[in-house]
């Protein structure tokens, strides 16, 4: 797969983030190979990289704020969503190991117990007509670790051996995104194809230099 927009710098060969120099993989998503292995989702692929103070990052915040530019925030990414999945979709079921289209669509719960349903599931419904498989949150009252928590979701309504496209919203460290999709491969999915609408950049790090300078100048 390619990244969201061509770069000419290292980023992480799982998340598409900052990197150090030498390494394939970022620390978290090399953490998460090393708890989950090949629990994890088989392609991570984000929509765009969401920078802190830049357009996109506004959007994921305030398209589940309640404020009066939510829904415009919401249209923006839900028009993102839906030509990045009408353009690019076949080569992400391909990158994920799928031999066409994924069966069912599932969406990564909110990992502070959020209650109700994630904000991103109105954006995925108006995009996607797929089955939807249900991620619950087997205690609430604790949020999922930075980490990978294989106990943290209960999985509902999956077809055994199915292809699974597995929506959030934003990625900082991946663990809620990888916990669910290794609940998915453990409740009977064959494959997970990960979408991420943003991809979180931090312009404070100092690993995201290299990065950045990339985005500014494809820009």
């Amino acid at each position: 797969m390619d990244p969201p927009i061509p770069l000419s710098c290292r980023t992480c060969r799982v998340c598409w983030g900052p990197v150090q120099a030498g390494f394939a993989r970022c620390y978290q998503c090399d953490l998460a190979k090393s708890e989950a292995g090949d629990l994890l989702a088989d392609a991570v692929v984000p929509v765009g990289y969401a920078v802190k103070g830049e357009r996109l990052a506004a959007d994921l915040r305030g398209y589940k704020s309640g404020q009066n530019d939510a829904a415009e925030a919401a249209q923006r990414l839900r028009l993102m969503l839906a030509t990045f999945l009408r353009q690019r979709g076949a080569s992400v079921w391909r990158a994920a190991g799928m031999a066409g289209a994924p069966s069912a669509v599932a969406v990564v719960p909110s990992g502070q117990g959020r209650p109700g349903p994630h904000p991103v599931t109105g954006i995925v419904a108006s995009c996607v007509d797929l089955p939807v498989i249900r991620l619950a949150i087997r205690l609430p009252a604790q949020p999922c670790r930075r980490g990978i928590n294989l106990g943290w979701l209960s999985v509902s309504g999956l077809p055994m051996g199915a292809d699974v496209l597995l929506l959030d919203d934003t990625w900082v460290s991946g663990g809620s995104a990888q916990s669910a999709a290794a609940a998915l491969k453990l409740a009977g999915a064959r494959t997970v194809a990960l979408v991420v609408l943003g991809r979180h950049v931090d312009p404070a790090d100092p690993r995201s230099a290299e990065l950045l300078r990339a985005l500014r100048s494809a820009a």
